[in-house]
């Protein structure tokens, strides 16, 4: 019926000389309510939204159910396409609230797609693939929200379609191939396994996962095309093993997709893929991004049971950036948890995100998870995680992606290199000085301001207390950058005598969250009266006779309510 409606309303136009502007309408988040109310509550929710379209357009327009959760407006008339972004943004505002059903209240918004035509260069159908492919731009763009279909998109569309359409031939074709990131020991840097990663080289040239594989899982390709790279991921694992027998890789990861994840047979699939090529599921990880698991957590419980039914290891793909809750993870049976790169980028030089970090592999290790830190891409970064207790480093500080071949290799040279020394991943460093003149607060306070910059640009953290025309100080971070550092307070004419006092590796930051603490021992707040029992005061020149006693003097600072830590 609106197609025809459609095409008379556009025959209309040329005489009229008016545009015509055709709203498609999705709701985002219906299955999910269809899955887990009944369709009972879908259908009352479909109701609820067509009265409230109804009652955002103007009287003549037309409003229709398209299919399933798709709905599409008809606007004739058109004088100002600004009246379209108008009603488009009402209609995003209406679907936002909340439908009552029962005692509980469901929600939905809407992606919508624009276009707007004229019988003279425009026919129904082309009004229906270009509103429809405006609303998949909003989907892609995070949904909620509506946008107009033009030229640029136009050219995104035929793009999308070429891929669309090239994806459905890539395997027949043998386009698909596969790499290999291995995955590292923290401590060691050995190579523990791998993650498969999935390349397409069609004759056009290749086309990066970032592009063919969101359109890959809109259009349902993903399916047949995770089936093989689950088959590829179980014939490398038979191959290692054939290789190098229990020295082997410990896994190889594959990544299952959200689409993939609510076909019903995906078990069956991949245990008929495991007896067909005879690989050990314990040595086979499938990576969920958290997101994904979120998305429908009672089916998608059901399914990662079913899975680990089979003997196959599940990972939390992208840990961090979704809205999961201890409660489901531990409903989940998970064994990894892979921390976004997003988190891994600034830890090695912002407080906050080493705070994140902490509790990221905190909370896993209680959960008795493994973790794997992604996009690792310098020292900094793999100091910081291993001082945090991170198991595993994925990313380009050791290895790009590789071909097969090259992964053996770089294995089999690892084979041969033997067990490396495993090193300390921090240094820190306690010195004592005498201050080089008298200085007033202002001075002292300008020393931390600058301090504190420097230190979080080089992943230094520390506590500097002062006492009588004293320093003491302790530095945590990188050997060469804590001994750089100390070599200009060494120059610098606010120090003199300055005389270390221990230094060496540690395996954790004790200071963890100051890019520099400071008190002022001098002026001590609300000290209570030691009467008779103070003989003498004990100057940090003195302390620092005693190293152990120095060390624990300082150390003691990390637990002080009142410190000013920054």
């Amino acid at each position: 019926m609106i197609r025809e409606r459609l095409a008379n309303a556009l025959v209309r136009s040329q005489r009229q000389g008016l545009s015509v502007a055709l709203l498609f309408v999705d709701l985002d988040g219906f299955k999910l309510i269809n899955d887990t109310y009944g369709h009972e509550a879908g259908d009352a929710l479909l109701e609820a939204v067509a009265a409230r379209l109804i009652e955002e357009v103007r009287p003549g327009d037309t409003v229709a159910r398209l299919a399933g959760d798709e709905f599409v407006i008809l606007c004739e008339q058109l004088e100002q396409p600004a009246s379209i972004s108008a009603l488009a943004e009402r209609i995003n505002v209406a679907l936002r609230q909340p439908v009552a059903y029962g005692d509980v209240s469901l929600f939905v918004t809407g992606s919508i797609g624009i276009a707007v035509g004229h019988g003279t260069t425009h026919s129904a159908d082309d009004m229906l693939r270009s509103a429809d492919s405006a609303m998949y731009a909003v989907k892609e763009k995070g949904r909620d929200g509506w946008q107009f279909f033009s030229d640029s998109l136009e050219e995104k569309v035929r793009q999308r379609l070429s891929v669309t359409q090239g994806l459905r031939l890539a395997i027949e074709r043998n386009e698909l191939t596969c790499r290999f990131q291995p995955i590292v020991a923290a401590d060691s840097r050995r190579i523990v396994g791998a993650e498969l990663l999935l390349r397409w080289h069609p004759a056009a040239g290749d086309i990066s996962p970032v592009v063919f594989i969101p359109i890959a899982e809109m259009t349902g390709s993903i399916v047949p095309i995770g089936t093989w790279v689950f088959r590829q991921g179980c014939l490398a694992e038979v191959d290692w093993r054939q290789r190098w027998g229990e020295r082997a890789p410990s896994y190889i990861s594959v990544n299952v997709s959200t689409r993939q994840l609510s076909e019903e047979n995906l078990a069956d699939e991949f245990a008929a893929i495991l007896k067909e090529t005879g690989a050990d599921p314990s040595r086979i990880l499938i990576e969920i991004t958290e997101t994904s698991l979120m998305a429908d957590v009672e089916s998608n419980l059901r399914v990662l049971r079913r899975l680990a039914q089979l003997g196959l290891r599940v990972a939390v793909d992208d840990f961090g950036t979704g809205y999961s809750s201890l409660a489901q993870l531990q409903r989940m049976p998970v064994s990894v948890l892979k921390i976004d790169k997003a988190f891994v980028d600034g830890v090695g030089k912002q407080t906050e995100s080493r705070v994140v970090i902490r509790a990221i592999i905190g909370l896993g290790h209680a959960l008795g998870l493994k973790l794997v830190a992604e996009g690792v891409e310098d020292e900094a970064q793999l100091m910081e995680l291993r001082a945090n207790g991170c198991d595993f480093i994925q990313g380009y500080l050791f290895f790009r992606p590789l071909e097969a071949q090259a992964f053996v290799e770089n294995f089999e040279r690892q084979l041969l290199q033997g067990r490396p020394e495993v090193s300390a991943p921090l240094f820190f460093l306690l010195y004592v000085s005498e201050a080089g003149r008298s200085m007033s607060g202002e001075e002292i306070a300008e020393i931390l301001r600058s301090s504190r910059k420097n230190n979080q640009a080089l992943g230094i953290t520390g506590c500097l207390l002062y006492q009588d025309g004293c320093f003491m100080q302790m530095l945590e971070g990188k050997r060469e950058a804590v001994l750089s550092l100390v070599e200009r307070v060494e120059r610098d004419p606010r120090h003199r005598n300055a005389r270390i006092v221990v230094q060496g590796d540690a395996q954790r930051r004790v200071f963890m969250d100051w890019s520099m603490g400071y008190r002022d021992m001098s002026k001590l707040e609300a000290e209570p009266d030691f009467g008779d029992w103070r003989k003498r005061t004990i100057s940090f020149l003195e302390l620092a006779e005693d190293a152990r006693t120095c060390y624990a003097y300082i150390t003691a600072f990390k637990h002080a309510v009142s410190i000013d830590r920054q």
